[in-house]
């Protein structure tokens, strides 16, 4: 039998702790994020501190974390801020290498589709684009920004509501449901590490009746 070591968050530096949480609670999905400023640049930047929390109204939520190197905020937060519009793209299989080098610290600015090659299309309802190659994308207004601290590592959680959702058809069955094995998502985990979904990782389990 394994035995059990435990730490005291409190007593560990910041990196030590997120290499702990980012490593145990996972796979997280990523969020890959679009948005523009308030001069129109368009920035593209994804976080894994990110899921769904409602369905109505339908509100999805990221934490784009200050840094904790010097505990700056990044350009997602500052943009959501402006312009409180965000485009949340799911990344799959095909786009994972596009993704991990648009989160390359870029100057505020640089345009991360052209500095990765991703297509911009323009959205329906909000002004900062989503991404062609995402099998699903989520245009969002920003209902509300809670900060969780001041230090570095501390979350900014942007709290977007979808107004508008575009799937791939091809992944869509006759019920416009998505099939998750055609969806092939990659989700995070901790360190350098990622997982794939994919057939032979799924299994099915019934709820439970009554």
């Amino acid at each position: 039998m394994s035995t059990i070591k435990s730490f005291d968050p409190e007593l560990l530096e910041t990196r030590d702790v997120h290499k702990l949480l980012s490593s145990s609670i996972a796979p997280r999905p990523i969020a890959f994020a679009s948005t523009i400023d308030a001069k129109g640049n368009v920035n593209l930047s994804p976080f894994s501190f990110f899921n769904v929390f409602s369905t109505n109204p339908p509100i999805l939520i990221f934490s784009p974390a200050r840094r904790v190197r010097d505990n700056t905020t990044k350009h997602t937060l500052q943009n959501a801020e402006e312009t409180k519009e965000v485009v949340i793209n799911i990344v799959d299989f095909l786009m994972v290498d596009q993704m991990s080098q648009s989160s390359n610290e870029y100057a505020k600015g640089v345009n991360e589709f052209i500095e990765t090659g991703l297509t911009e299309v323009p959205s329906l309802k909000v002004k900062p684009p989503r991404v062609l190659e995402s099998p699903v994308s989520f245009e969002c207004v920003v209902d509300n920004i809670i900060s969780l601290g001041e230090h570095g590592g501390a979350g900014q959680l942007v709290i977007a509501k979808v107004v508008h959702i575009h799937v791939k058809s091809d992944l869509l069955d006759i019920n416009d449901q998505i099939d998750p094995v055609k969806l092939d998502l990659v989700a995070r985990l901790g360190g350098d590490w990622y997982t794939r979904v994919t057939k032979d990782s799924m299994f099915k389990l019934a709820k439970p009746k009554g």
